[in-house]
């Protein structure tokens, strides 16, 4: 193990054994052959830097649409990020950071939720679809203590938060290369990016266009790292505004108001940012956007049948407020809720071979698991926020403004990301659960270095020298 203590050495034995079995692969299934080298590859960078790998994972949890199966490329580096954590968690010693010591209060919230998740499959319809949420929710949540183990330093946070910004501009890009057809809008030409869902890609693009606006104001990282925000931002909003999300439009305006309280020191240029980006999506919908896409932003029409999952998901809540109807159930039970009094205009959305989600992550929550699940689901997300602006405050007090800027630009992406979801059904999304990880973590390296710069002091060097090397 290295200095850092977070790197496995591998046998050249080893290297040389896994080579040979490639090689025969090369021969015989060249296709399968790049594949596993590239596996081989990231499971080595994994391996031998949790920081790294856990920004791998950050970075494809924006490449969606290369899934070709159940295992999708960041279900894969993140089965070797929870064996990486393992491996790590077991041998560290005493300066080992222990997330369920230190954050106890959040591990018992977390524990909560999967076990009552799990008792609710004592009255779930299907068993099936609640061991499938279980199976999504615990990994997800896995996170958490896996991202505070791995982030030690400012260096690592700010190599997460760099993949998230890479990852956002290659969604964009994707979702401005093939926008929406500009004399039809339906679903399949709404502009998807890499997400493959217009709504979700709205959702994440939120978090680049926060992100990246924190790292231009803290003005702290390499000359590169700012120009690929100045370029996220205006390619994240421009991705926005393509997919047509009237969700994401909404969080974009909770993003705006967001802004202007919780931006800190650079409330006015966050705000001015923001509002330069408001208008551009009010000259395009006005003056450059077809007809089609005017329409379909400027008038609700039932949210596409979002508003009568809704109303069914409502009625579930009713029927059963405390225990809701079995986690991972909505779909499988939906039709159930359907023929009561009020009317519902797409029933088609239920009554068919796929029944669609609630489109909405908390209803969707409390539908399944009552409101206990609501109540420690929004528990866990208020936790992390609250552990990101802490975090912003210890490193205000301490004149660190980069560290403080993207410390508030976490918060303000999670703001955007949590309002989108207020119009989808994305409790599953690994974006999510690495902004939220993200909280926890930036507050231990915020603690840690007001802890180790007094020690410094004392020992004859400067303040400034010790905030130089704390950000190094």
């Amino acid at each position: 193990m290295n200095a850092r203590g977070r790197a496995f050495e591998l046998l050249p034995s080893t290297i040389f054994a896994t080579a040979a079995i490639i090689g025969v692969l090369a021969a015989l299934q060249p296709v399968v052959a790049v594949a596993a080298a590239a596996g081989v590859i990231v499971a080595y960078v994994v391996f031998n830097d949790l920081a790294m790998g856990f920004a791998v994972l950050a970075f494809l949890s924006f490449l969606d649409t290369l899934s070709s199966g159940s295992l999708s490329p960041a279900k894969g580096v993140g089965l070797l990020l929870v064996v990486a954590w393992l491996g790590h968690f077991s041998v560290g010693g005493r300066g080992q950071r222990d997330f369920f010591a230190e954050h106890s209060h959040l591990t018992w919230v977390l524990i909560a939720f999967i076990g009552w998740g799990t008792v609710s499959l004592l009255w779930a319809t299907q068993l099936g679809p609640g061991l499938a949420s279980l199976s999504r929710y615990a990994p997800n949540m896995l996170l958490l203590p896996i991202a505070y183990t791995a982030m030690r330093t400012r260096r690592d946070l700010a190599l997460v938060l760099g993949a998230i910004v890479l990852g956002a501009i290659v969604a964009a890009s994707f979702g401005i290369l093939q926008p929406a057809d500009p004399t039809e809008v339906v679903e399949g030409s709404r502009a998807t990016g890499t997400i493959g869902d217009p709504n979700e890609l709205a959702a994440v693009l939120l978090v680049g266009l926060a992100l990246g606006a924190g790292f231009l104001v803290g003005r702290g990282r390499s000359p590169l790292m700012r120009l690929a925000a100045a370029l996220a931002v205006p390619l994240c909003a421009a991705g926005v505004f393509l997919s047509l999300s009237r969700g994401g439009l909404v969080a974009l305006g909770a993003l705006l108001i967001a802004g202007t309280v919780f931006a800190g020191r650079w409330r006015l240029a966050i705000t001015a940012m923001l509002v330069a980006v408001a208008v551009g999506g009010i000259v395009y919908f006005t003056e450059l956007a077809p007809l089609p896409a005017r329409e379909r932003v400027t008038s609700a029409n039932g949210g596409s049948g979002r508003t009568d999952l809704w109303t069914v998901g409502w009625r579930m809540v009713q029927a059963h407020p405390v225990t809701g109807v079995g986690i991972g159930n909505f779909p499988a039970v939906s039709a159930n809720y359907v023929l009561q009094p009020g009317a519902t205009q797409r029933a088609d959305l239920i009554f068919s071979s796929a029944p669609k989600v609630t489109h909405n992550t908390y209803l969707e929550v409390m539908a399944e698991m009552g409101v206990p699940g609501l109540l420690l689901f929004v528990a866990a997300i208020v936790t992390c926020m609250g552990c990101a602006l802490k975090a912003a405050r210890i490193w205000a007090r301490r004149g660190q403004a980069s560290a403080e800027a993207l410390a508030r630009s976490v918060f303000l992406g999670l703001v955007g990301m949590l309002s989108a979801d207020f119009f989808i059904s994305d409790m599953f999304s690994k974006l999510l659960w690495v902004m939220l990880a993200l909280g926890p973590a930036m507050l231990a390296i915020a603690r840690s270095e007001s802890e180790e710069q007094p020690l410094k002091a004392s020992a004859g060097q400067s303040p400034e020298a010790s905030a130089t090397v704390a950000s190094s």
